[in-house]
């Protein structure tokens, strides 16, 4: 019994001693690590990418960010977000454009005519309804909110993808 009790502990000392010799990255590889670095001043500020010190040019962290499983999914989420951005975009302009056509032809001036009332000449008025400008707005101002959330997350998408990437190596 004792020289069972012997063989358990030695087993349990051999697994602690395996798992304090497995040896963790601590430091990362400042090679491999995609940083940003801000440019220019006020209105033309932008944006450098650089790899382990050196300038890089936006397709090459794109071959960087494709090359890795879950970067890769990120960035197609965030080119995804933006065109649906522009497809938005472009909606709430033909929209309000449509909305100021329709207001233009059923404004209270559209189709105005002249006439006699009580022997009097006088300005007739059409009456004419406004709700397809008023549908048309509405439409055109949910497109543009529409825009603005999709480019939010296509920065959101853009920004984790480099986060992915970047955490490999840490």
């Amino acid at each position: 019994m004792k020289s069972l009790i012997t063989v358990v502990a030695l087993l349990l000392l051999s697994s602690a001693l395996v798992k304090a010799q497995d040896v963790k990255k601590t430091v990362t590889q400042p090679d491999s690590l995609i940083k940003l670095i801000p440019a220019g001043e006020g209105r033309h500020s932008f944006y450098l990418y650089t790899i382990g010190g050196k300038l890089q040019t936006r397709e090459d962290v794109i071959i960087r960010l494709m090359a890795y499983a879950p970067a890769a999914q990120e960035y197609h989420a965030a080119r995804n977000s933006a065109t649906w951005a522009y497809v938005s975009f472009g909606a709430a302009g033909v929209s309000a454009l449509a909305a100021t056509l329709e207001y233009a032809n059923n404004n209270r001036l559209a189709g105005a005519t002249t006439g006699f009332a009580n022997g009097e000449p006088v300005i007739i008025y059409q009456h004419h309804s406004l709700t397809d400008a008023y549908v048309l707005t509405g439409l055109a101002t949910g497109f543009l909110i529409s825009s603005f959330i999709n480019l939010s997350r296509a920065a959101f998408h853009g920004d984790r993808a480099i986060y992915l990437y970047n955490q490999q190596y840490e």
